[in-house]
């Protein structure tokens, strides 16, 4: 006897195509921006895996994704920021509308617990946006996070170098091959301008290009290992803090 409920989980996930009908219908949340929304047929894909590859941290990437990390978090949602390469700048978060006490920086110790934090993140519903450059997930190890997104039914986004994805690519048999829904080369252009080109998107063809000019600046790039600590907790917690942890002993409540 066929086990119904297992079936009818599997007919409930966003990526199941039944054989009736035309096609799998992609869902997705608006970008903020309309020209954006109209190169990628809608806005960034959700219960899904985006990979923004980027030619270098800090060439304005971020502002791509505050809109959505605004409707998360208004939205009862953590956004979680595993790995970043540098502080994030508080004031310009708060500036841009989004709630600094959803807001949680994850700094892992190794590749292992690296996957395990971004798993966790996807499946409790957290809004995940997880820099790999450090610790260099293989395809398997994306194949888990975009079918945790498949089942979250949420958006998750990758933040890789194109050094590291070329890198990553030439290891596949297949050039290129990667399980995220979305993949983006993000370049700057000058000093105001970005450059989005797909290279990875259903419907769309590959190096179809946007030209966008780039976001406020976030802030100076500091990395996260050169801050000092405060092992001195303040009697009163402050509101501006954006909260850290540093190990997976801590559970997500998202």
């Amino acid at each position: 006897m066929p086990n119904t409920e297992i079936i009818s989980k599997l007919l409930a996930r966003h990526d199941t195509w039944r054989g009736q009908s035309q096609k799998p219908t992609q869902r997705n949340v608006s970008s903020g921006n309309d020209q954006i929304d109209l190169l990628l047929k809608g806005g960034w894909p959700t219960a899904a895996l985006t990979e923004l590859l980027v030619q270098r941290p800090g060439i304005g990437e971020l502002s791509l994704l505050l809109p959505t990390i605004k409707n998360y978090c208004q939205n009862n949602h953590l956004s979680v920021w595993l790995d970043p390469p540098y502080q994030p700048y508080a004031p310009a978060l708060a500036a841009a509308g989004i709630a600094l006490q959803k807001v949680l920086i994850v700094q892992s110790k190794s590749a292992r617990e690296w996957l395990w934090v971004a798993e966790q993140c996807i499946r409790n519903n957290a809004l995940l946006l997880a820099w790999s450059d450090n610790k260099m997930p293989s395809y398997s190890d994306l194949r888990k996070l975009q079918l945790a997104a498949a089942d979250s039914g949420h958006a998750a986004f990758l933040f890789s170098s194109n050094k590291a994805a070329c890198n990553k690519d030439s290891s596949n048999q297949q050039s290129g091959s990667s399980p995220a829904t979305l993949r983006l080369d993000v370049d700057s252009v000058g000093e105001k301008n970005l450059c989005l080109s797909v290279r990875k998107l259903r419907g769309v063809a590959p190096g179809e290009q946007l030209l966008i000019p780039r976001g406020k600046d976030l802030g100076s790039q500091t990395s996260l290992a050169k801050l000092p600590v405060n092992i001195i907790h303040p009697a009163i917690p402050i509101s501006t803090d954006i909260p850290r942890i540093k190990t997976s002993e801590q559970r997500l409540n998202a």
